[in-house]
């Protein structure tokens, strides 16, 4: 692989308060390295509307270029107009790779892009090997049961999975500069319209942003049970959790599902309580640095992936684990 077939480009997705998602950032810094090795410039491209501050606080992290596409049209994830404003923009960049990161609007988007301009797509990627002629990127199949390596020419698309990587590094000074596109999206007939738009406000830590998560599973047996596991996750400032059974009997709301059909996670500390270790659980949770197991079955599943475990009903260990947690940050 060589340098002179374009710059690599990341998407910045930008979120409805005006921030750029977290995983911009890990992926950005994921792609500076890429790009070290091969000789390559690294620009951005900002999709959204009145984001030009936004635009100006990415030169603060070492890129060369920043491709701001600032239009109405964009204020709001419309796949249409998303699209046609990637598809003029990436004729004039002429980018040798695309990534950005694995979110719900990548998982839309990037198979748009790759049909429409004939680019090889690897999602889902949470690691790379890197030589002299091509970059193998790594990501889990079979519910995270095996990693597997993807190899492909230019261009190609690659998302990558939240907490996967570290994040890229604020610098003081500003970098490279600020490109302003012009998209032609008035006279776009698109087919989808939206009629409604419902945001909903999520209290406390999203799983997909925590660094320590707390979840149950059908062993903690009601709703009152899992607002003990939100006085542990107060109390370690983490986000709380759930595998699907909990979700499907009403006990806790869907936003914090974490599994295959649910948010793919890759926290510091994953605390799986009452859970049993299920395929489809473990496919969201295995990336997890530390995985501490609470679960009354000594046999269960999920301490064969645990770092620690402690076997009992989480009657028993909770108020024991939530007092020891106290009492530390006190001392």
């Amino acid at each position: 692989m060589k340098a002179d077939k374009g710059p690599m480009l990341v998407l910045a997705e930008v979120l409805d308060k005006q921030k750029v998602t977290s995983s911009f950032y890990e992926t950005l810094h994921a792609v500076q390295k890429i790009a070290k090795v091969y000789g390559s410039k690294v620009q951005v491209i900002v999709f959204g509307y009145n984001v030009a501050d936004i635009a100006e606080n990415i030169r603060h992290f070492d890129v060369d270029t920043v491709h701001l596409v600032d239009n109405p049209h964009l204020e709001t994830y419309h796949p249409e107009y998303y699209l046609a404003a990637f598809r003029q923009a990436y004729d004039l960049i002429k980018p040798m790779a695309i990534f950005m990161g694995h979110t719900l609007q990548a998982i839309d988007l990037a198979p748009r892009i790759a049909f429409d301009v004939d680019a090889s797509l690897i999602t889902d990627c949470t690691g790379f090997n890197i030589d002299e002629e091509e970059i193998q990127f790594i990501k889990p199949v079979l519910s995270s049961h095996i990693l597997a390596g993807y190899t492909t020419s230019p261009p190609f698309i690659i998302t990558m999975r939240s907490k996967s990587f570290e994040p890229a590094q604020r610098l003081e000074s500003k970098q490279g500069n600020i490109v302003q596109l012009q998209p032609n999206l008035d006279q776009l007939k698109v087919k989808i319209h939206s009629n409604i738009r419902v945001l909903h406000e999520h209290e406390g830590i999203k799983v997909e942003d925590a660094e320590i998560i707390v979840a149950g599973g059908r062993g903690i047996g009601s709703a009152e049970g899992f607002e003990k596991l939100a006085q542990l996750a107060e109390t370690l400032g983490a986000a709380v959790g759930a595998s699907r059974p909990p979700i499907d009997m009403g006990w806790v709301s869907a936003e914090t599902q974490v599994g295959q059909t649910g948010a793919i996670v890759a926290p510091a500390v994953y605390f799986a309580i009452g859970i049993s270790g299920s395929i489809q659980h473990l496919a969201g949770m295995a990336q997890s640095k530390k995985i501490v197991a609470v679960n009354k079955d000594k046999e269960a599943t999920i301490f064969k992936y645990a770092d620690y475990g402690a076997v009992g009903t989480y009657e028993e260990i909770l108020p024991a684990l939530t007092q020891a947690i106290q009492e530390n940050k006190k001392a």
